[in-house]
């Protein structure tokens, strides 16, 4: 049932979706990406053009290298090596070598600008260098090849000079040390084993001295193939035009991402309901729903009158359909604004057309959109003098079995017996006399509008789309589950039907229906005689 329905708890929380961020502010993610467009094509204009020059060194083995041959078991791993090589390629020692043959280079720009890559699987090192101009970019790339390669060969050198000065320095040593022996092996002073002894010791002397002279032999021959350039420089290539067509399209995408971010938080800080669809999943059910227009009509301008009068005569079928039938409905928007008068017309307005008795409650004064009826005493002085019956403050208005109850202007001590009990005793008369009591209540999350709610068989909240918050329509779900209210929603335009355009095509231009006398009498005479037959089935009900 709706009671039922109306029980069920509000979603837990809201999630906003990207896709539906970015198509309710569509036109803030494409003045993001709009703008992310333009600036990368100014910034690759503003970019200076820049050309790259590359040389291939191929790194060969050397002596004092780690990429000496070796025992697999102490080798040291080839690419750790080779990135070795291409740091030592940055070095200083390498880098002002080049600076000392080009001073208008700076080293910093050279620090910064060259780029040493080692290619998978290979001995080879790539230079890279990138200037202003094509033809210094190849000619320093191609000196930093020859510097690099100089470097290796002059660290050759002084590792081969280093050892040639061991062996020689360990050679002097065994020559003095083979002499010494070699006297002691022939002084006759000595014992037998002594002498022996030296002369063994000599023996090996002279072993390891003709060592050290193949090592030395060994040394001052070696060669060292520190490698060679296999691909000089050529002239510097420019990606200018490259650059020209990626910055762009980059610099977009980013401006997309950041409209997209602006438009989710847009939408979760300010964003409103939309349609039925959003109301039903904050756990609300809806009554009726005026359907959105299309982008066609909204061109051609064509009104909306067809569409709310449908969907107020759904309203009205709903709630007859209810069993019990609802005695007193309170229509109320949603938030703590002050009521709507244009919808609580257009129901009380569908019901009276429909041939039903109906008394609009005015709980507040708020502007009518075009006047049914003229303001008078009314609810503030019946919930104060207990005297009072309420029947005789109505007043009529263009419909004759529409009748309104003003709200008689509240004050201080009038407002205090606001409350739901005082209210359904003031409207009990009006029930017993047949009507059907219609409250045009202030918003719900109002003091006021909550006890106009309490005091309704039915509540029925109006919700703007493109208006109303998420947060506010959660509050119905919430009133019905705490406080037991049977609420539903009624969802309308952002701004609502109004007079205007809800009056049908066959009224007159001051408002009133172009019905006869005649049609109005029998309209009037058939809701007596069923209000009569209605009271006295429900007496019949209560013996």
């Amino acid at each position: 049932t709706m009671r039922t329905a109306m029980s069920s708890e509000s979603t837990a929380a809201r999630h906003v979706s990207l896709s539906r961020a970015v198509r309710h502010h569509l036109p803030v993610v494409l003045v993001f990406f709009l703008l992310g467009a333009v600036a990368g094509y100014l910034y690759a204009g503003s970019v200076p053009t820049a050309y790259t020059s590359t040389a291939r060194v191929l790194v060969n083995p050397s002596v004092g290298n780690p990429f000496v041959p070796t025992p697999s078991s102490v080798r040291q791993d080839e690419l750790t090596s080779l990135e070795t090589e291409a740091q030592v390629a940055r070095s200083d020692d390498v880098l002002g070598a080049v600076h000392a043959q080009y001073p208008d280079v700076s080293l910093a720009t050279m620090r910064k600008n060259i780029a040493v890559l080692v290619p998978a699987n290979t001995q080879v090192l790539e230079i890279s260098f990138t200037a202003g101009n094509a033809d210094t970019a190849q000619a320093v790339t191609n000196a930093v090849a020859d510097a690099y390669l100089a470097n290796r060969a002059q660290r050759f050198e002084t590792v081969n000079n280093e050892r040639i000065a061991r062996v020689e320095t360990r050679t002097d040593q065994v020559v003095t040390d083979l002499r010494t022996h070699s006297k002691a092996a022939k002084d006759e002073t000595q014992s037998a084993g002594d002498r022996l002894f030296e002369q063994e010791m000599a023996d090996a002397l002279r072993n390891e001295l003709v060592s050290l002279r193949a090592q030395r032999t060994a040394l001052e021959n070696s060669e060292a193939p520190t490698g060679s350039v296999i691909a000089p420089a050529v002239e510097g290539k420019s990606a200018a035009g490259l650059t020209a067509t990626i910055l762009p399209f980059a610099f977009a995408l980013v401006g997309l991402a950041i409209g997209c971010a602006i438009a989710l938080l847009l939408e979760r800080s300010r964003g409103v309901v939309r349609s039925r669809a959003d109301v039903e999943a904050l756990g609300v059910p809806v009554v009726a729903s005026i359907p959105r227009r299309t982008w066609r009509e909204r061109m051609r301008r064509h009104g909306d009158a067809a569409a709310i009068d449908t969907t107020v005569r759904r309203v009205r079928a709903t709630l007859l359909d209810l069993e019990p039938r609802p005695d007193v409905v309170a229509i109320a928007p949603v938030g703590s604004g002050r009521s709507d008068a244009n919808v609580s017309e257009a129901v009380a307005e569908s019901f009276a057309k429909a041939g039903h008795r109906v008394v609009l409650v005015r709980a507040d004064r708020s502007p009518s959109g075009g006047g049914i009826g003229v303001d008078d005493k009314g609810l503030a002085q019946a919930l104060m003098y207990e005297r009072l019956n309420v029947v005789d403050l109505l007043q009529p208005s263009v419909e004759p079995l529409l009748s309104l109850l003003n709200d008689g202007g509240f004050n201080e001590q009038s407002r205090e017996l606001l409350v739901s009990d005082r209210i359904r005793s003031v409207l009990t008369p009006l029930v017993t006399e047949g009507h059907l009591v219609i409250i045009q209540s202030p918003g719900i999350d109002s003091a006021e509008g909550e006890a106009f709610l309490g005091a309704a068989d039915l509540g029925v909240v109006v919700v703007r789309t493109g208006k109303s918050r998420p947060g506010a329509v959660e509050q119905i779900a919430e009133l019905a589950r705490t406080k037991g209210l049977q609420l539903t929603a009624l969802v309308v335009g952002r701004h609502g039907p109004s007079r205007r355009n809800r009056v049908p095509a066959d009224v007159r231009e001051d408002g009133i229906d172009q019905d006869t006398q005649a049609d109005r009498a029998e309209r009037s005479e058939r809701s007596e005689r069923s209000d009569r037959a209605e009271r006295g089935g429900r007496a019949g009900r209560r013996k």
